[in-house]
């Protein structure tokens, strides 16, 4: 039986905060893969990608992941947006976890983190273009999941609802 919980989703859709608060709800032990990554590391993660580069970073993610779905623990694990990419990292994700792919309209991620610099990969870009373009790379494997949930046309709580609905199944 599946004891994880995994958010995926672009950055900027809300699975870090839906994530503590679905972890709190179901008294489960909430880990965020950027925090833990900047925790290990003790650097940030647009520092990380400026002074060792994505596919550094990267491999720190695939060993976290693998690292953490291993556990026998019930856990909410929220995902960095391109974690679920990685072939051999969503395979592990799909066998070991309950996945629900949260989602919010381009225009709302634009609003939530397009006057921020702490996403290493928006910085020096064109942050809609950046945006558009992860959204077509990524949304045809984000719907490997087993639900899809909009942030933007449902609350938290609405969200957390379903969740536990299906999880109960």
């Amino acid at each position: 039986m599946k004891k994880i919980i995994a958010l995926i989703g672009l950055m900027g859709v809300g699975k870090s905060t839906l994530g503590a608060k679905l972890a709190e709800n179901l008294g489960y032990y909430f880990i965020d893969t950027d925090q833990e990554i900047e925790d290990r590391e003790k650097k940030l993660i647009s520092e990380i990608f400026s002074e060792k580069g994505e596919p550094y970073f990267r491999q720190i993610e695939k060993n976290l992941i693998s690292e953490i779905v291993a556990r026998d623990e019930n856990i909410v694990l929220s995902l960095g947006g391109g974690s679920y990419i990685n072939d051999e990292s969503r395979k592990l994700i799909r066998e070991n976890c309950h996945v629900f792919w949260i989602y919010a309209p381009i225009d709302v991620i634009m609003h939530r983190v397009g006057n921020k610099n702490n996403r290493p990969l928006l910085n020096n870009s064109d942050k809609r273009k950046v945006l558009d373009n992860l959204a077509l790379k990524r949304y045809p494997i984000y719907k490997e999941c087993d639900l899809k949930f909009d942030t933007n046309a449902e609350s938290h709580e609405t969200i957390i609802n379903k969740i536990k609905n299906y999880l109960s199944k």
